[in-house]
Protein backbone atom coordinates (compact mmCIF):
# COMPACT_ATOMS: atom_id res chain seq x y z
CA UNK A 1 0.00 0.00 0.00
CA UNK A 2 1.38 3.36 -1.04
CA UNK A 3 2.26 5.87 1.60
CA UNK A 4 -0.11 8.91 1.71
CA UNK A 5 1.37 12.04 0.36
CA UNK A 6 1.42 15.39 2.08
CA UNK A 7 -1.44 16.50 -0.12
CA UNK A 8 -3.55 13.55 1.06
CA UNK A 9 -2.80 14.36 4.70
CA UNK A 10 -3.74 18.00 4.23
CA UNK A 11 -7.03 17.00 2.58
CA UNK A 12 -7.88 14.58 5.42
CA UNK A 13 -7.03 17.23 8.02
CA UNK A 14 -9.24 19.74 6.27
CA UNK A 15 -12.16 17.29 6.23
CA UNK A 16 -11.71 16.49 9.96
CA UNK A 17 -11.63 20.18 10.83
CA UNK A 18 -14.89 20.75 8.96
CA UNK A 19 -16.56 17.87 10.83
CA UNK A 20 -15.42 19.26 14.23
CA UNK A 21 -16.80 22.68 13.35
CA UNK A 22 -20.09 21.12 12.37
CA UNK A 23 -20.31 19.23 15.69
CA UNK A 24 -19.63 22.42 17.63
CA UNK A 25 -22.41 24.21 15.82
CA UNK A 26 -24.85 21.39 16.52
CA UNK A 27 -23.96 21.35 20.23
CA UNK A 28 -24.41 25.12 20.54
CA UNK A 29 -27.82 24.90 18.85
CA UNK A 30 -28.92 22.11 21.20
CA UNK A 31 -27.78 24.11 24.23
CA UNK A 32 -29.73 27.18 23.11
CA UNK A 33 -32.83 25.09 22.50
CA UNK A 34 -32.59 23.44 25.93
CA UNK A 35 -32.17 26.80 27.65
CA UNK A 36 -35.16 28.27 25.85
CA UNK A 37 -37.30 25.28 26.73
CA UNK A 38 -36.39 25.55 30.41
CA UNK A 39 -37.38 29.22 30.48
CA UNK A 40 -40.74 28.53 28.86
CA UNK A 41 -41.85 25.62 31.03
CA UNK A 42 -40.90 27.19 34.38
CA UNK A 43 -37.86 25.01 35.07
CA UNK A 44 -39.51 21.64 34.44
CA UNK A 45 -37.45 18.66 33.39
CA UNK A 46 -38.29 16.66 30.24
CA UNK A 47 -40.12 14.09 32.41
CA UNK A 48 -42.56 16.76 33.57
CA UNK A 49 -41.16 17.22 37.08
CA UNK A 50 -40.02 20.60 38.34
CA UNK A 51 -36.37 20.95 39.24
CA UNK A 52 -35.87 21.27 42.97
CA UNK A 53 -34.80 24.63 44.36
CA UNK A 54 -31.05 24.42 45.10
CA UNK A 55 -31.64 25.93 48.55
CA UNK A 56 -34.04 23.16 49.58
CA UNK A 57 -32.09 20.50 47.69
CA UNK A 58 -28.98 20.94 49.82
CA UNK A 59 -30.56 22.12 53.10
CA UNK A 60 -30.83 19.54 55.86
CA UNK A 61 -34.09 19.89 57.75
CA UNK A 62 -34.42 19.40 61.49
CA UNK A 63 -36.84 16.67 62.46
CA UNK A 64 -39.79 17.93 64.59
CA UNK A 65 -40.43 16.79 68.14
CA UNK A 66 -43.70 16.00 69.94
CA UNK A 67 -44.41 15.79 73.68
CA UNK A 68 -48.18 15.30 73.67
CA UNK A 69 -49.15 18.81 74.80
CA UNK A 70 -50.24 20.24 71.42
CA UNK A 71 -52.34 19.08 68.48
CA UNK A 72 -50.50 16.10 66.87
CA UNK A 73 -51.69 17.20 63.43
CA UNK A 74 -48.91 19.80 63.36
CA UNK A 75 -46.29 17.16 64.18
CA UNK A 76 -47.65 14.75 61.55
CA UNK A 77 -47.64 17.40 58.82
CA UNK A 78 -44.04 18.37 59.59
CA UNK A 79 -42.99 14.71 59.60
CA UNK A 80 -44.50 14.10 56.16
CA UNK A 81 -42.82 17.22 54.76
CA UNK A 82 -39.51 15.93 56.11
CA UNK A 83 -40.09 12.48 54.62
CA UNK A 84 -40.89 13.92 51.18
CA UNK A 85 -37.85 16.17 51.21
CA UNK A 86 -35.43 13.44 52.31
CA UNK A 87 -37.23 10.65 50.41
CA UNK A 88 -37.54 8.54 53.55
CA UNK A 89 -38.63 4.96 52.99
CA UNK A 90 -41.93 3.81 54.48
CA UNK A 91 -40.40 1.33 56.89
CA UNK A 92 -38.16 4.05 58.37
CA UNK A 93 -40.86 6.64 59.04
CA UNK A 94 -42.31 5.26 62.28
CA UNK A 95 -38.84 4.56 63.67
CA UNK A 96 -37.75 8.16 63.04
CA UNK A 97 -40.99 9.68 64.34
CA UNK A 98 -41.02 7.58 67.52
CA UNK A 99 -37.39 8.51 68.23
CA UNK A 100 -38.44 12.19 68.38
CA UNK A 101 -41.29 11.70 70.86
CA UNK A 102 -40.83 13.16 74.35
CA UNK A 103 -42.38 12.88 77.81
CA UNK A 104 -45.85 11.30 77.89
CA UNK A 105 -45.86 10.75 74.12
CA UNK A 106 -42.71 8.61 74.39
CA UNK A 107 -44.19 6.58 77.24
CA UNK A 108 -47.35 6.05 75.21
CA UNK A 109 -45.44 4.73 72.18
CA UNK A 110 -43.27 2.43 74.29
CA UNK A 111 -46.40 0.77 75.64
CA UNK A 112 -47.94 0.59 72.17
CA UNK A 113 -44.88 -1.07 70.68
CA UNK A 114 -44.63 -3.50 73.57
CA UNK A 115 -48.27 -4.55 73.22
CA UNK A 116 -48.76 -4.63 69.42
CA UNK A 117 -45.34 -4.14 67.84
CA UNK A 118 -44.31 -1.30 65.58
CA UNK A 119 -47.31 -0.05 63.56
CA UNK A 120 -47.31 1.17 59.97
CA UNK A 121 -47.00 4.90 59.33
CA UNK A 122 -50.71 5.30 58.53
CA UNK A 123 -51.68 3.36 61.64
CA UNK A 124 -49.25 5.41 63.71
CA UNK A 125 -50.88 8.66 62.55
CA UNK A 126 -54.36 7.40 63.43
CA UNK A 127 -53.33 6.20 66.89
CA UNK A 128 -51.40 9.39 67.65
CA UNK A 129 -54.37 11.58 66.69
CA UNK A 130 -56.74 9.39 68.67
CA UNK A 131 -54.59 9.58 71.81
CA UNK A 132 -53.43 13.24 71.76
CA UNK A 133 -55.81 14.98 69.34
CA UNK A 134 -58.72 17.20 70.36
CA UNK A 135 -61.77 15.39 71.76
CA UNK A 136 -63.86 14.54 68.71
CA UNK A 137 -66.92 12.42 68.27
CA UNK A 138 -67.15 9.77 65.56
CA UNK A 139 -68.14 12.36 62.90
CA UNK A 140 -65.43 15.03 62.45
CA UNK A 141 -67.48 16.80 59.75
CA UNK A 142 -70.37 17.14 62.17
CA UNK A 143 -67.98 18.42 64.81
CA UNK A 144 -66.76 21.11 62.42
CA UNK A 145 -70.28 22.17 61.45
CA UNK A 146 -71.24 22.46 65.14
CA UNK A 147 -68.26 24.69 65.95
CA UNK A 148 -69.59 28.08 67.13
CA UNK A 149 -68.05 31.35 68.26
CA UNK A 150 -68.41 31.75 72.00
CA UNK A 151 -65.56 34.20 72.62
CA UNK A 152 -63.33 36.28 70.38
CA UNK A 153 -62.98 35.75 66.64
CA UNK A 154 -59.35 34.64 67.06
CA UNK A 155 -60.35 31.93 69.54
CA UNK A 156 -63.07 30.69 67.21
CA UNK A 157 -60.79 30.77 64.14
CA UNK A 158 -58.10 28.76 65.94
CA UNK A 159 -60.63 26.13 67.00
CA UNK A 160 -62.09 25.97 63.49
CA UNK A 161 -58.61 25.61 61.95
CA UNK A 162 -57.78 22.74 64.31
CA UNK A 163 -60.93 20.82 63.34
CA UNK A 164 -60.69 21.51 59.61
CA UNK A 165 -57.97 18.95 58.65
CA UNK A 166 -59.96 16.12 60.26
CA UNK A 167 -63.19 16.88 58.41
CA UNK A 168 -61.97 15.51 55.08
CA UNK A 169 -61.52 17.25 51.77
CA UNK A 170 -63.63 20.41 51.34
CA UNK A 171 -63.56 23.03 48.62
CA UNK A 172 -62.95 26.66 49.51
CA UNK A 173 -66.57 27.76 49.26
CA UNK A 174 -67.64 25.06 51.75
CA UNK A 175 -64.96 26.15 54.21
CA UNK A 176 -66.10 29.77 53.96
CA UNK A 177 -69.75 28.83 54.50
CA UNK A 178 -68.99 26.71 57.56
CA UNK A 179 -66.78 29.38 59.09
CA UNK A 180 -69.15 32.30 58.53
CA UNK A 181 -72.10 30.25 59.78
CA UNK A 182 -70.31 29.60 63.07
CA UNK A 183 -69.67 33.30 63.64
CA UNK A 184 -73.34 33.76 64.62
CA UNK A 185 -75.40 36.92 63.98
CA UNK A 186 -74.81 39.77 63.56
CA UNK A 187 -71.13 39.18 62.84
CA UNK A 188 -71.98 36.40 60.41
CA UNK A 189 -74.25 38.66 58.32
CA UNK A 190 -71.67 41.46 58.25
CA UNK A 191 -69.03 39.09 56.84
CA UNK A 192 -71.30 37.38 54.30
CA UNK A 193 -72.35 40.60 52.56
CA UNK A 194 -68.71 41.07 51.47
CA UNK A 195 -68.71 37.63 49.74
CA UNK A 196 -65.22 36.47 50.83
CA UNK A 197 -63.70 34.10 48.30
CA UNK A 198 -61.36 32.27 50.66
CA UNK A 199 -61.24 31.13 54.26
CA UNK A 200 -58.34 33.47 55.07
CA UNK A 201 -60.30 36.42 53.65
CA UNK A 202 -63.35 35.48 55.74
CA UNK A 203 -61.23 35.28 58.91
CA UNK A 204 -59.67 38.67 58.20
CA UNK A 205 -63.08 40.26 57.59
CA UNK A 206 -64.45 38.77 60.80
CA UNK A 207 -61.62 40.30 62.83
CA UNK A 208 -62.20 43.70 61.22
CA UNK A 209 -65.95 43.61 61.90
CA UNK A 210 -65.29 42.57 65.50
CA UNK A 211 -63.05 45.61 66.02
CA UNK A 212 -65.69 47.89 64.48
CA UNK A 213 -68.34 46.53 66.84
CA UNK A 214 -66.08 47.09 69.83
CA UNK A 215 -65.48 50.70 68.76
CA UNK A 216 -69.23 51.32 68.34
CA UNK A 217 -70.27 49.74 71.65
CA UNK A 218 -72.14 52.28 73.91
CA UNK A 219 -70.66 53.32 77.30
CA UNK A 220 -71.80 51.47 80.39
CA UNK A 221 -75.01 52.94 81.93
CA UNK A 222 -74.67 54.98 85.12
CA UNK A 223 -76.07 53.13 88.13
CA UNK A 224 -78.04 54.97 90.83
CA UNK A 225 -75.85 55.82 93.78
CA UNK A 226 -72.65 55.82 91.71
CA UNK A 227 -69.60 57.39 93.44
CA UNK A 228 -69.90 60.52 91.26
CA UNK A 229 -73.50 61.32 92.33
CA UNK A 230 -74.86 64.86 92.68
CA UNK A 231 -73.89 65.13 96.34
CA UNK A 232 -70.37 63.87 95.69
CA UNK A 233 -69.99 66.21 92.75
CA UNK A 234 -71.17 69.13 94.84
CA UNK A 235 -68.81 68.22 97.64
CA UNK A 236 -65.89 68.09 95.25
CA UNK A 237 -66.81 71.53 93.90
CA UNK A 238 -66.22 73.35 97.20
CA UNK A 239 -67.66 73.98 100.68
CA UNK A 240 -70.41 76.30 99.44
CA UNK A 241 -71.73 73.75 96.95
CA UNK A 242 -71.49 71.00 99.52
CA UNK A 243 -73.55 73.01 102.00
CA UNK A 244 -76.15 73.73 99.34
CA UNK A 245 -76.38 70.04 98.44
CA UNK A 246 -76.70 69.07 102.10
CA UNK A 247 -79.43 71.69 102.89
CA UNK A 248 -82.94 70.14 103.02
CA UNK A 249 -85.12 70.89 100.03
CA UNK A 250 -88.32 72.90 100.17
CA UNK A 251 -91.60 71.05 100.28
CA UNK A 252 -94.33 71.96 97.79
CA UNK A 253 -96.03 74.09 100.44
CA UNK A 254 -92.93 76.16 100.99
CA UNK A 255 -91.49 74.03 103.82
CA UNK A 256 -88.20 72.24 103.83
CA UNK A 257 -88.18 68.46 104.16
CA UNK A 258 -86.16 66.48 106.62
CA UNK A 259 -82.53 65.79 105.84
CA UNK A 260 -82.70 62.12 106.80
CA UNK A 261 -84.95 59.43 105.34
CA UNK A 262 -87.96 58.65 107.45
CA UNK A 263 -87.78 61.85 109.59
CA UNK A 264 -91.33 63.21 110.13
CA UNK A 265 -92.03 66.62 108.70
CA UNK A 266 -93.80 67.71 111.91
CA UNK A 267 -90.52 67.70 113.78
CA UNK A 268 -89.27 70.40 111.47
CA UNK A 269 -92.15 72.76 112.23
CA UNK A 270 -92.23 72.44 115.98
CA UNK A 271 -95.31 70.23 116.01
CA UNK A 272 -96.23 67.79 118.68
CA UNK A 273 -93.13 66.48 120.30
CA UNK A 274 -91.02 68.54 117.95
CA UNK A 275 -88.71 71.48 118.35
CA UNK A 276 -88.48 74.72 116.48
CA UNK A 277 -86.20 74.57 113.47
CA UNK A 278 -82.93 76.52 113.66
CA UNK A 279 -83.89 78.65 110.64
CA UNK A 280 -86.71 81.15 110.25
CA UNK A 281 -89.93 79.99 108.68
CA UNK A 282 -91.07 81.73 105.51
Amino acid sequence: MAQPTIADLLAALKTLSAEVSSLKSDMAAMKDKSSSSSDNDGGRRPDGQRDQDPFFKHKKWDFPRFDGTVDPMLFINKCESYFRHHRTMGEERVRMASYHLDDVAQLWYNQLEEDDGAPSWDRFKDLLSERFGPPLRSAPMFELSECRRTGTVDEYANRFQALLPRAGRLDESQRVQLFTGGLLPSLSHAVRIHHPESLSAAMSLARQVELMEIDKSPPAPVRPGAPWSVAATAASSGPACAATAARPARAPGGCRTGSSRGQPAASLHGGAGGTSPPWPMF
